[in-house]
């Protein structure tokens, strides 16, 4: 099982990016030019290590934990 270390290009990119403020999974697949179902399949991975967490799962807008904020940091 993959820990929070693993982190690919993909995951600092998402968190990098919900550094910067709250972000629909769509919005962040456009940023970093990936497929939605990918980044959707991250923002999961990220859930399960509580780096990243749902603000408003209707619209599927997400933000960085302290958690997530905290392991950018120390990157």
């Amino acid at each position: 099982m993959e820990t929070p270390d693993d982190l690919n290009k993909t995951d600092l990119s998402i968190l990098d990016l919900l550094s910067g403020g709250r972000e629909t999974r769509g919005s962040l697949a456009s940023h970093i030019e990936k497929h939605e179902n990918y980044v959707g399949e991250r923002l999961r991975w990220l859930r399960a290590y509580d780096l990243v967490q749902y603000r408003h799962e209707e619209t599927a807008l997400y933000e960085i934990t302290n958690k997530g904020q905290e392991w950018m940091t120390n990157e």
